[in-house]
């Protein structure tokens, strides 16, 4: 028996496998780089407790971003020994855990676009993961990023500073705001801006395939920021020139748009044999193949 946890930005999930059997349980979001150590020890908590595991699981993986934090790392370690003493437990990073889901052997990449972004890649010996600094220090090309454009933009053009376009009706309607006093309360008195504001990104995606020309300039500017991420990720791992998977994981690149065309244009000059895939199913499933591992060398 394996346990599989997925702690992410907009929700958490873990699976527990049992042979063919498998029992699901479902979190809200648990993002250490916006919410109290103790708060993601509690959604944890909340989701071995809901899956009412009546023996204990071989192995334990945890996939969650920020894991490189030393203080997560224990405190979400000490949470699973206390359930599961016995268990082999492993805490890895989301994205880890992301590129075995799409990917599930072999070398191969990895770009992440939800809230945040990141890219991971396995070659050999050599692991290597970049990006995934966070909403203030990186994260560049998705969700949080993608919406303070277009927050920055709603509220230029209350100020009179650039013209409004049709599409900001549907920014104005998700943050319920009007004006810019109702625009810089909805953003500042918000308990997790972060959320609210990455949640603005599908609106300016759908703009921007429609041709709404400011939108497009945002998506422009994500689009080159991804593929930069992903450049120096292939360069590191010497994977420019030669046949090499990378998984499109996240709900910003899971399906086609402009975001997705523009990316992959500025990818294939330079790494034309790179074999982009977008990947659908979810990240947990990473877990456990990782954790099916680890059960195996018990």
């Amino acid at each position: 028996m394996i346990l599989g946890i997925d702690l992410g930005g907009s929700k958490s999930l873990a699976v527990l496998r049992d042979g063919k059997r498998s029992f699901r349980a479902e979190g809200g979001p648990a993002n250490a780089s916006f919410l109290a150590l103790d708060q993601v020890q509690e959604v944890l908590r909340v989701l071995i407790g809901d899956l009412d595991i009546e023996r204990e699981p071989d192995a334990v993986v945890l996939g969650a971003a920020g894991i490189s934090k030393p203080a997560l790392a224990i405190a979400l370690e000490t949470t699973l020994r206390a359930a599961f003493p016995h268990a082999r437990i492993l805490c890895t990073s989301d994205i880890e855990i992301a590129l075995r889901a799409a990917i599930p052997h072999g070398d191969g990449a990895v770009l992440v676009v939800g809230t945040g972004s990141g890219a991971y890649g396995e070659s050999g010996d050599r692991r290597l993961a970049l990006g995934g600094g966070g909403y203030l220090l990186g994260d560049e090309g998705a969700g949080f990023a993608l919406g303070i454009a277009a927050a920055r933009l709603l509220l230029r053009s209350y100020e009179g500073r650039a013209p409004r376009d049709a599409w900001f009706a549907s920014i104005e309607g998700a943050l319920e705001c009007q004006d810019r006093g109702a625009l810089i309360s909805a953003i500042y008195l918000t308990p997790v801006p972060v959320s609210t504001i990455a949640a603005l990104a599908p609106i300016v995606l759908a703009a921007a395939d429609t041709g709404e020309r400011s939108a497009v300039k945002i998506v422009q500017g994500a689009a080159l920021e991804l593929a930069d991420l992903v450049r120096a990720l292939l360069r590191r791992l010497d994977a420019l020139q030669r046949p090499f998977p990378l998984a499109l994981c996240g709900g910003l690149v899971r399906e086609n748009s402009l975001l997705t065309f523009l990316f992959e244009t500025r990818l294939s000059n330079e790494a034309p044999l790179l074999e982009i895939r977008k990947f659908s199913g979810e990240p947990v499933e990473g877990a456990l193949v990782l954790a099916e591992r680890a059960s195996a060398v018990r």
